[in-house]
């Protein structure tokens, strides 16, 4: 599943040439990409949630008209899992989380559920703020038999502290987009960029997000299209071109 970063920045650069609307440096798409990319997985949780409650309703589909089918082919490829072990300063330590860094993140974008990994048992999710209260009843304390956890600065602490061992089911973040490329300064003047495959990362979104990953960077440069038969006819026009280069 992936979306070909060297189509994409053609047909934005495409566009902003044909609408007069500057230049586009490849850090100035990737970074925006990027940002993109988040925006459209983060859309799709919310399109994921209204499909299905319009599903329960009974007024969802079936087949090429099940919708919640649809997204969940977007979000599937992200979901990942895990088994963490407790650290020794009593933590457990997300994947991608560096603790020798000043600022770190980890890889994990959202989290799905975190288990027990011996017996299996949901570990519930609290905020923080709560503990205290939780450990002022031996009725409420959190127990092997009813586990809980919260989050702070990325790290994931769980009790009772005799859990030393979980499974972290998570949605991950998605790689950077990243168009590369060679850079010739001398021949004409102003540099020209030649993209480099091998160096480069492709969007990994659904493909059939393309058009709207599209349309999302050329915001981010003062353009609006509202056909998107303009992107396809730009998308057609640069292959052309291509080819006649090629």
């Amino acid at each position: 599943m992936a979306i070909d970063v060297n189509k994409v920045y053609t047909t934005v650069l495409s566009i902003l040439n044909k609408k007069g609307s500057g230049y586009m440096t490849p850090d100035n798409f990737n970074k925006i990409a990027k940002v993109v990319q988040l925006e459209l997985l983060d859309r799709a949780f919310y399109e994921y949630n209204r499909a299905v409650a319009k599903q329960t309703a009974g007024r969802g589909a079936q087949g090429y008209g099940d919708i919640p089918r649809k997204i969940m082919d977007k979000l599937d490829p992200f979901c990942q899992n895990t088994t963490l072990t407790l650290d020794d300063s009593g933590y457990f330590v997300p994947p991608g989380y560096n603790t020798t860094l000043a600022i770190t993140y980890s890889d994990v974008y959202y989290t799905l559920s975190l288990k027990a990994t011996d017996s299996f048992t949901d570990i519930e999710r609290i905020d923080k703020s709560k503990i205290p209260f939780l450990f002022s009843s031996k009725l409420t304390a959190p127990s092997t038999t009813f586990p809980v956890y919260y989050y702070s600065a990325d790290l994931i602490y769980v009790f009772p502290s005799t859990v030393t061992s979980v499974d972290l089911y998570y949605v991950a973040k998605p790689e950077d987009p990243e168009w590369t490329s060679t850079v010739d300064t001398a021949s004409f003047g102003t540099p020209v960029y030649s993209f480099d495959i091998n160096t480069s990362s492709n969007f990994t979104l659904h493909p059939s997000d393309e058009v709207d990953l599209i349309l999302g960077i050329l915001q981010y440069f003062g353009v609006t299209i509202k056909d998107p038969l303009v992107i396809q006819a730009a998308q057609q026009e640069q292959q052309s071109i291509t080819q006649q280069e090629q």
